[in-house]
């Protein structure tokens, strides 16, 4: 009788620890299906991060060290009884466009230019376009001319408001 006992409690035992190795076994084989999904190629990879790329072209661009130069030119030679006269000729706006996307490239640049009077209010906004191509990871400078500057001008702020994708 007790070795009826025993083997009942035994059987009961390892019916018990086959039901817990089914469960474990069929978790198991979720993850394995999971496991089993082929990896992205490097072309999947490489589509995938120009798709992100391409959805916010602003992310990756920005403009580095602008700056205003006053242009003035000259309306009249000195002479023996007067100075050279000059009168302005607008603005020179230089710096550079860095690219910071890995794959994407871009063009056309499209950039806005504020002046403020010395009060810091807005008196005028002037945009320009680059039609340029700027490549992934580098950066270039450009260079534009305005032709006249806001009389009541101060400061300015330089924004990049558009960039389009280059195929």
């Amino acid at each position: 009788m007790k070795k009826i006992y025993f083997v009942m409690i035994t059987l009961t035992f390892l019916s018990c620890n086959n039901q817990d190795y089914g469960v474990n076994n069929q978790s198991d084989l979720g993850n394995e299906n999971q496991n089993n999904e082929t990896p992205k190629t490097a072309e999947e990879l490489k589509f995938e991060l120009l798709q992100q790329e391409n959805k916010s072209p602003l992310t990756y661009l920005s403009s580095e060290e602008v700056t205003l130069q006053k242009l003035r030119i000259k309306t009249r030679e000195a002479g023996l009884f007067r100075d050279a006269e000059y009168e302005d000729d607008g603005a020179r706006i230089e710096g550079y466009f860095k690219n910071n996307a890995t794959i994407a490239r871009f063009k056309d640049i499209r950039v806005k230019v504020l002046f403020y009077s010395q009060t810091k209010t807005l008196i005028d906004e002037q945009s320009y376009i680059m039609y340029e191509y700027y490549e992934p990871n580098l950066s270039k400078s450009f260079s534009f001319k305005i032709k006249e500057l806001p009389q009541a001008y101060k400061s300015f702020t330089f924004e990049i408001t558009e960039a389009k994708l280059a195929n």
